[in-house]
């Protein structure tokens, strides 16, 4: 499958979506939100020359798909044949932004080996990515704490977003529970579909929330603050898809165990996107006690908790002879 010397390998964060900011049609601008880079869990991808196009390891099949879609573009079709393994993924449908790293990654990948110098704009139109959200694509380009400004119409070619640096003493634990996947694809097409201006009733306190707490408090590094502030926007986020999550802006059990963690004492705390994940987010010291509760009193609810923090860099590449980020900061991205 040839050499070291041959290899590529491409690594992307994961991604917390704390919710829309304008989630129903109606307004100059829709969708828009909140979301927070992680470097756990997270996608690396290795490439090495190959007689035929192969991909091996957990989502292959998923990746498989994506890959004969992106070899329509021609640009990509020039691309000659590798065989990539999946070394690390991201768990898929669980609030954790999967499909769209995993969509970036091997679009790069491919701009790569036909001898391009891909752009995100580049990545965007071969993909198809960041119709609706930004975080995602923002994740993979820059990493670090998002604010995504939204979609306008006609829609630009490169996403408009704000990114801060997150602070290092602030981790975040990622709650798997054992619950049904989160809604996906068509269904949650349908969802948008179906919200028009009545859905954004909540917008301007979520913006408000955003701009004029969450965000300040984030700069000037006031936990408490921050998460107070964090954990009102995650819940009114929700609360326009509560027909969806059976009459809650969480779904059933996220609901429960983000209460029970809110009365010890750990304000930042909520559900990812369509979940079921949800995040917890402290100082170490604060948010080893609860994990500690948690695995006491919800080991048969809770399949996996991951302890990270936040990812800064955005993606990067390895090569044999090199190593850097996908997007240097003076970079088109």
């Amino acid at each position: 499958m040839g050499d070291d010397a041959s290899m590529l390998r491409v690594a992307t964060p994961s991604r917390l979506h704390f919710g829309l900011l304008v989630p129903g049609a109606g307004d100059r601008r829709r969708f828009g939100g909140l979301g927070l880079a992680l470097t756990q869990p997270r996608l690396l991808l290795e490439a090495h020359p190959a007689p035929a196009w192969t991909i091996t390891g957990p989502e292959a099949e998923r990746a498989h798909q994506c890959l004969q879609k992106l070899l329509q573009h021609s640009e990509l079709a020039q691309a000659p044949p590798l065989h990539i393994k999946i070394l690390e993924h991201i768990p898929a449908h669980v609030g954790l932004g999967s499909g769209t790293q995993l969509a970036l990654a091997l679009a790069w990948l491919l701009g790569k080996a036909a001898g391009l110098r891909p752009t995100l704009a580049d990545l965007l139109r071969w993909t198809g990515r960041a119709a609706r959200s930004v975080v995602g694509t923002a994740a993979f380009a820059r990493g670090g704490f998002i604010l995504d400004f939204g979609q306008r119409h006609p829609a630009s070619p490169t996403p408009t977003f704000l990114r801060l640096e997150f602070p290092p003493p602030w981790h975040i634990a990622v709650l798997l529970p054992q619950y049904r996947p989160g809604l996906h694809g068509p269904a949650e097409n349908e969802v948008f579909a179906q919200l028009g201006p009545e859905a954004n009733r909540l917008s301007e306190r979520l913006c408000r929330l955003a701009l004029l707490e969450i965000l300040p408090a984030l700069l000037e590094r006031r936990y408490f603050d921050f998460a107070e502030g964090l954990w009102e926007y995650n819940r009114l986020a929700g609360e326009c898809f509560r027909p969806w999550q059976g009459g809650s802006p969480y779904n059933e059990m996220v609901g429960q165990i983000t209460a029970t963690i809110r009365e010890r004492g750990l304000p930042a705390v909520g559900q990812s996107s369509w979940g079921p994940a949800l995040f917890a987010i402290a100082p170490a010291d604060l948010l080893g006690e609860m994990l500690q509760f948690i695995r006491q009193h919800y080991c048969e609810a809770i399949k996996e908790i991951i302890i990270t923090t936040a990812n800064a860099t955005g993606a990067w590449y390895e090569t044999a002879m090199s190593r850097g980020r996908v997007f240097a900061l003076d970079s088109e991205a």
